[in-house]
């Protein structure tokens, strides 16, 4: 037999199938993130049972054999053997867990597959089937037969018996008042036990143990990364809650869960109740509360026993003391070893480095810990400038109570007003622990790994000695995130000034200019970068044309083209209806338009701002509704209004942008050249090309983002441009501008081309 996975077709397959021996089939498609994942272990696995024949179905393909066998989800594995269906189950398997099932497949008897494949049509027509006792109700929600007493109150009482729906006993367990209480088994279906252990009431206490099983079992045991050389798992709980587990091979030695190697001689001085973490390649032994917190002393040693680190958590937190190991972290090469003290997760107090005999080199005091909600609300994230003498005298101030972290934001944005350096470097000097440049970076980028949404987090890791650009540039992100620009651009210049060689902090403040209106300074930002980061710099200068457009009048800038066929060839609707509606555009474009002008000074010269339309308004706004409308025999809900409170600039251009879109082509498809309140509906002779034309791009955009252009490519659909560059091109995460774009002029065709739409902004005209 072929050691390679065979293609199978819809000619072929009944052949493949039917033969005798075990034959697996693999139900996949192209398009299937998790069938591409699987397709390796699938071939792999096929290498190692040359005796069995591995078959794959693409979906797509033979869409006749996968309706034939009603596959819902994929990747779907299905076992024949010698013709009988024996297996079926959907998902992506482990390397080991596919094997173990490929073993156990083997050793099945047909005949009791095809009496257990009898036994589970009885069930689905609530029959009970043989082997199950005669008065067992289904239970729809764990899918098995249930045998048991009940008392007057209806709770479960006693002994109580499950089973599958081939019939096969998978529980027996033992209630007190409607609790599981006492000791309980699982099976497996050839009847080993597969799982015991004791409840009491209602929780798991004691050892439960799991025992593998030779023969075909549904039941799972080798889970999460579990080794199938494991043939047993006992958990031991208190309560409910697990405080041990161990494995153990065939022999009944203990393993390691993973591999199934032989468990580790634990070294001279580690406490018993240590146990190795595979993940990390140490020995832990850490105090937990009832919730599963660390709560007490935690202890992480290396393989050979040395201390690795030890500290206090108090309900989930450190806080208390703390040492580590701490070879080749700081700049000065004597330190081995490091100690201080946490409040609350927060670095804080006199920390000291010492060398191999535990003599101290140097200490540092970190200054007072200061949590989320105190340092959050700082003025060093305050959005309202100062000059830079008044930030270092609030730095002053910050260092006097002893309040370092501030005090380097403080100078930071000192640094943003007069380029002036030195200040911030010298206090870091005094105050942070001086690692070397690949630790500090390290340590920063470990912070921003974990907690690059904590301001608390990220200042802590400055006095820790984190690479100070990375987290300063870290918090510009942040305040960006939160719409402090003017501080953002502060804390990306200081990151910039601090560490001149990172080109890659001017994307950085590139993004955080857009966001402040300021795209002639991003698009330079963007040519510094070209040289370094090209890729990064096209991006960079695409957004910007793509966010800061020129609102003209766009129709008249492209000639419609579409290849949709039987397209309308006028409006439907009134030429009330269309001025109607043009004025609900200009007054949402007018609320957009306020949003942004309060951004900035009266006066301030902003070219990409959108027009002033109240023109299109001669009596004021219109009303925007939001109602439930009936429609035929649909109920279609109405949502013209429009909230831009707490909206950042991005997202008010982009709503500004779908909006003229729209009225544009609106007004272009009356027959005007500008934006007028049209006095006639005189169509362009292209006006259903138009039509075509934003349902088209809606699509081919929406095509891209979803399937990354495999629709466009089956279909050889067109491309066309956008902010300059192919849609083929454009860059996945500024799609979402495009699709809004073509979105709102998708719907305003769809409204202007039925008479009986009442709104562009009905719920059944937007989306796909």
């Amino acid at each position: 037999m072929s050691t390679h996975p065979v293609d199978l077709t819809a000619e072929t397959f009944e052949q493949m199938t039917g033969k005798p021996g075990l034959v697996l089939v693999d139900f996949w498609a192209e398009w299937c993130g998790p069938c591409r994942n699987f397709a390796p272990t699938y071939a792999a696995t096929a290498e190692k049972h040359p005796d069995v024949v591995f078959g794959k179905v693409d979906t797509e393909a033979q869409q006749e054999l996968s309706g034939r066998f009603q596959i819902q989800s994929i990747p779907t594995l299905m076992a024949f053997k010698d013709g009988t269906v024996v297996h079926r189950s959907s998902g992506a398997m482990s390397p080991g867990r596919l094997d173990a099932l490929v073993k156990s497949l083997k050793t099945l008897d047909v005949a009791y597959a095809k009496q257990a494949e009898e036994n589970k049509k009885l069930t689905e027509q609530g029959i009970v089937p043989p082997g199950v006792h005669p008065e067992a109700t289904w239970d729809e929600g764990d899918s098995e037969w249930v045998y048991g007493a009940t008392d007057p109150k209806g709770r479960k009482q006693g002994p109580y018996k499950y089973w599958r729906a081939d019939g096969t006993l998978c529980n027996e367990c033992s209630f007190e008042n409607d609790k599981p209480h006492g000791p309980f088994k699982r099976f497996h279906e050839s009847g080993e036990v597969s799982q015991d252990g004791d409840f009491v009431k209602g929780e798991l206490h004691g050892p439960r143990t799991w025992y593998a099983s030779e023969k075909f079992t549904t039941e799972r045991m080798h889970e999460n990364g579990v080794s199938t050389l494991v043939r047993k798992t006992v958990m031991v709980y208190e309560h409910g809650r697990v405080t041990g587990v161990t494995h153990y091979d065939g022999q009944d030695r203990r393993v390691v869960p993973s591999t199934g190697e032989p468990y580790p001689d634990r070294p001279e001085g580690i406490p018993l109740e240590a146990e190795l973490r595979e993940d990390l390649n140490q020995w832990s032994h850490v105090e937990l509360n009832t919730d599963g917190e660390r709560h007490g002393l935690a202890r992480f040693w290396l393989q050979d026993g040395q201390l690795l680190w030890e500290g206090e958590f108090v309900e989930g937190q450190r806080h208390g003391t703390y040492r580590s190991l701490a070879k080749d972290e700081y700049l000065d090469p004597r330190v081995k070893f490091d100690e201080g003290r946490y409040e609350q997760d927060v670095a804080c107090g006199k920390w000291t480095l010492l060398d191999a005999d535990r003599q101290v080199v140097l200490t540092r005091d970190l200054g007072v810990a200061q949590a989320e909600a105190e340092l959050s609300a700082s003025p060093v994230f305050s959005n309202v400038p100062r000059s830079a003498e008044a930030w270092r005298e609030y730095a002053a101030t910050c260092v006097a109570a002893r309040k370092h972290r501030e005090a380097l934001l403080a100078l930071a944005r000192s640094v943003a007003m007069d380029q002036q350096v030195a200040p911030f470097l010298e206090l870091m000097e005094r105050v942070a622990l001086p690692r070397t440049p690949d630790n500090a970076k390290a340590t920063a980028g470990e912070a921003l790994q974990n907690a690059a949404d904590s301001s608390s987090a990220l200042a802590e890791t400055l006095v820790r000695g984190g690479d100070a650009g990375m987290l300063l540039r870290a918090h510009a992100v942040r305040l960006d995130q939160l719409d402090r620009p003017r501080a953002a651009l502060d804390f990306v210049n200081a990151a910039l000034l601090v560490a001149p060689e990172r080109t890659a902090f001017l994307f950085t403040r590139g993004l955080v200019l857009l966001n402040m209106g300021m795209d002639s300074h991003a698009l330079k930002d963007a040519e510094a970068l070209a040289k370094a980061e090209p890729g990064t710099a096209t991006f960079l200068g695409t957004y910007a044309r793509a966010l800061f457009p020129v609102f003209d009048f766009w129709p008249a800038k492209e000639k419609p083209v579409s290849t949709y066929e039987d397209l309308p060839e006028k409006p439907a609707q009134t030429l009330d209806a269309i001025v109607r509606i043009v004025q609900k555009y200009a007054t949402r474009l007018q609320l957009v338009r306020a949003a942004l002008l309060g951004r900035f000074k009266p006066g301030a010269v902003l070219p990409w701002m959108p027009p002033d339309v109240s023109a299109l308004l001669p009596a004021g706004p219109v009303e925007l509704a939001e109602e439930e409308v009936e429609i035929g025999e649909d109920s279609v809900s109405v949502d013209e209004t429009l909230s831009v409170a707490g909206m950042g600039l991005p997202d008010l251009i982009r709503l500004a942008r779908g909006d003229w879109n729209a009225l544009t082509w609106l007004l272009w498809a009356c027959g005007e050249s500008k934006v007028v309140l049209p006095k006639k509906v005189a169509p362009p002779a292209d006006f259903g090309q138009a039509a075509g034309m934003s349902s088209q791009r809606h699509w081919r955009v929406r095509d891209r983002k979803v399937t990354g252009g495999r629709g466009a490519q089956a279909s050889g659909a067109a491309g066309f441009e956008f902010a300059g560059v192919e849609i083929d091109a454009l860059h996945p995460n500024l799609l979402g501008i495009a699709e809004q774009h073509y979105a709102e002029m998708q719907a305003m065709f769809y409204w202007l081309t039925d008479s009986h739409n009442v709104s562009p902004w009905q719920d059944n005209l937007r989306g796909s």
